[in-house]
């Protein structure tokens, strides 16, 4: 009997990969995928908020009532962080593990469903020998850029995280894995290939004479017509070496996701973060010298305990001198088991909201602000859909693009776009003639 299964997940691209690849697994043994009821509901989850969090649980909970005789697991960060808490506070989830031995889950799903005795509790702790875990490579990846997770897991001891204690120590995929990951990509014919990971820059720190600028030279290498774009890195990994395999001749986008979290020195120093402002707009000074066009994305916390007004005038002010391309902001979600869940000076819900609010206009002026200086350019647009006599994609700088197109095999194509007006979306333009 061939079973059904459905699969949601939540949070960052590593967390959309890694769900990718567990389908592939369930398939592989035998499942099949449907969006409607099914037998199996998983739910891989997210831990970084209270938000994700609650999601996760709603799910889990929406999964049961669509099925009430259905097998429901929750997977992911959310369990391998508060394992006990769910066990005990969620008894209509039938399975639970976290983000190590994801691979063995399909077979566990099998043996449940045949009768067999299956321990409901099955998150096991990362530890310091733990290796990098594959899960099955998805051969039909259904969108215009695949992401490939290179690396795995975070050492660092930012105040505000459990990533750490949700994906363990680092640790990286063989460097000929990735290559044979990209080449086949390539060869399938996608136009752009993502590197993801928990803590991207720390990629090739087990692997003796690896890191993340010498596979970049090694992915440049390969023959095709394709591009690679890295996800986010964090500022303290990012060095000359790195930027200079950005800039030299190579398929890398003009694209750097550099994750700030606040503009005041006093509050980076509270988030445990390892550098200063200044180091931050040292760095991205180097890096507008060394790539040019650069754009330059990042993240910001608002509300962290203890962040006065001053500070948040300090953040918006640095921010804005930067001039950086677009803004992801968050407000400050405590953990339980983090060092600033405890701190005794929260902020409160409304001056927390209040400064979400100011950073993220702040950010709709600095996205037009960049918008504005693509126009007259030509881009390169990795097309995503054609719809209404209308191309949309998105350009190296990872800026929406939109222009007249009626051929639908431009779909997953690289295409030149001459652009011509900037909206707060994106820009517009056309094809050159």
């Amino acid at each position: 009997m061939s079973y059904t299964f459905q699969i949601k997940t939540l949070g960052c691209p590593v967390n959309q990969q890694e769900g990718r690849g567990l389908a592939e697994a369930m398939i592989r043994a035998g499942f099949i995928e449907t969006t409607g009821s099914a037998d199996v509901y998983i739910v891989n989850s997210c831990v970084v908020t209270r938000a994700a969090a609650a999601e996760a649980r709603r799910l889990a909970a929406k999964a049961r009532r669509e099925n009430p005789e259905a097998l429901v697991v929750l997977a992911g960060c959310y369990p391998q962080v508060y394992r006990e808490e769910i066990a005990e506070k969620l008894p209509g989830v039938d399975l639970i593990t976290g983000t190590a031995g994801r691979a063995k889950l399909p077979a566990l799903i099998s043996r449940r469903l045949a009768g067999e005795p299956v321990e409901r509790l099955l998150v096991t702790p990362h530890g310091p020998d733990e290796t990098f875990e594959e899960l099955p490579v998805v051969e039909h990846y259904g969108r215009t850029r695949p992401v490939i997770k290179i690396q795995e897991g975070c050492d660092e001891a930012c105040t505000y995280c459990i990533v750490r204690v949700a994906r363990g120590l680092p640790r990286s995929l063989a460097p000929k894995k990735v290559l044979a990951r990209v080449r086949r990509f390539v060869e399938q014919g996608y136009r752009e290939v993502i590197l993801a990971g928990t803590h991207l820059g720390t990629y090739g720190k087990d692997i003796p004479g690896w890191n993340l600028a010498r596979l970049i030279r090694e992915i440049s290498r390969l023959p095709g017509d394709f591009r690679l774009r890295l996800d986010y890195v964090e500022p303290m990994d990012v060095n000359l070496e790195l930027l200079e395999a950005m800039a030299a001749p190579s398929r890398v986008c003009p694209f750097l996701y550099l994750p700030l979290q606040s503009g005041s020195d006093r509050v980076l120093q509270r988030m445990g973060r390892r550098y200063t402002a200044g180091d931050y707009a040292r760095l991205v000074l180097t890096a507008r010298e060394l790539i040019p066009g650069l754009s330059l994305w990042t993240d910001l916390i608002a509300g962290f305990p203890g962040e006065r007004e001053e500070d948040h005038r300090q953040t918006l002010q640095f921010v804005e001198g930067l001039a950086l391309s677009h803004l992801h902001v968050f407000p400050y979600s405590p953990r339980p088991g983090t060092a600033a869940a405890t701190f005794p000076d929260q902020v409160a819900p409304d001056v927390k909201k209040k400064r979400v609010d100011e950073l993220r206009a702040l950010d709709r002026e600095l996205s037009l602000r960049f918008h504005r200086q693509q126009v007259g350019k030509q881009v390169q647009v990795l097309v995503e859909k054609i719809k209404n006599g209308q191309g949309e994609g998105f350009s190296e700088h990872y800026v929406r693009v939109r222009f007249p197109a009626t051929d639908p095999e431009m779909k997953g194509r690289l295409i030149p776009v001459q652009v011509t007006a900037a909206r707060q979306w994106g820009v517009e333009g056309h094809i050159p003639r």
